[in-house]
């Protein structure tokens, strides 16, 4: 019996595909009569029962069952042998994922409606977005590891290139500053900036710690090679910091189709370069007073030692 309710109710059938050229179309039977079908037509409806003597009998679907009006699912969803039930959202285009599934989560969890044997997961665009994030901070760690040990291979010491390393925190500030003031919000692109930011920022360090160590090692007090040090490689480190800046000037800006899209990109390196290059010029020397001090004065004692000898 349920078989022919369901018939009746339903307003489109799939009888058959045809198909022509590997093209396949589907014919499809319009029900009428189920969209004007009111609750009084579906008491009166007929069923045809079958008894057990194989004969069969017409009743009335009012004599056999109780019709009530009340909300159902139209279909059941199970997932691991649990019920399940899927929610989807659009998000309009001046809204941002994330921030709109901080709210939702926000908002189910202050919620004293669901249940407590109610389990509600988040997936979608967001999960994807945030699982690319967490590969992004994993970049950024490697990446920072990895500048450090070439550093260390080239510097042949573990304190100067502690020192350099100081510009990445610096070039992130600027970052993030440079993000609040064109009022961007940190997304994957903007993060693929910050990753390009620790191989470029530690150039100008690199230079200003290399010519310290240089002039110390000819023989003058830390005081006098660090201020020689910011004298002559100032000008090298600007024309740096300055040259790029201008090269990604155009992109941040946003000009042509789909630049939008890269723009967070530059303007992270834009903020980071311009702020971590004037700081370097006062944070690296400060920081190398502090922790290069004792490494020096080992190797002076060193090549005294040879010189005597």
């Amino acid at each position: 019996m349920y078989q022919q309710i369901a018939a009746k109710l339903t307003s489109q059938t799939t009888a058959t595909t045809l198909t022509e050229s590997g093209n396949s179309v589907d014919v499809v039977l319009d029900n009428s009569e189920s969209q004007s079908m009111t609750k009084d037509d579906l008491k009166n409806m007929t069923l045809s029962a079958e008894n057990s003597d194989g004969t069969s009998k017409d009743v009335m679907l009012s004599s056999i069952a109780t019709i009530e009006t009340d909300a159902a699912m139209d279909a059941i969803n199970h997932d691991n042998q649990k019920r399940s039930l899927e929610v989807t959202a659009a998000v309009k285009d001046d809204y941002n994922v994330t921030l709109v599934t901080g709210d939702v989560q926000e908002m189910i969890e202050d919620s004293e409606l669901i249940p407590d044997d109610v389990t509600i997961e988040f997936a979608g665009e967001n999960e994807e977005i945030m699982d690319a994030m967490r590969r992004m901070m994993l970049m950024l760690v490697v990446g920072m590891l990895l500048v450090y040990l070439v550093m260390v291979a080239q510097f042949q010491s573990l304190r100067s290139p502690f020192i350099v390393i100081f510009t990445i925190p610096l070039a992130f500030t600027g970052g993030m500053l440079a993000l609040l003031i064109c009022r961007q919000e940190v997304s994957v692109i903007s993060m693929m900036g910050f990753v390009m930011l620790m191989g470029v920022i530690v150039n100008n360090a690199i230079v200003l710690v290399d010519c310290i160590n240089r002039f110390r090692l000819e023989g003058m007090e830390m005081d006098e090679a660090i201020i020689n040090a910011g004298a002559v490689r100032m000008r090298p480190v600007l024309m740096t910091a300055i040259t790029t800046v201008l090269g990604l000037v155009p992109l941040a800006i946003g000009f042509g189709t789909g630049a939008e899209m890269i723009q967070p990109v530059a303007i992270v390196c834009i903020g980071g370069l311009i702020y971590a290059t004037l700081m370097t010029l006062l944070i690296i020397p400060v920081m190398y007073k502090i922790f290069a001090k004792k490494h020096m004065e080992k190797i002076e004692e060193e090549e005294l030692e040879i010189l005597n000898v």
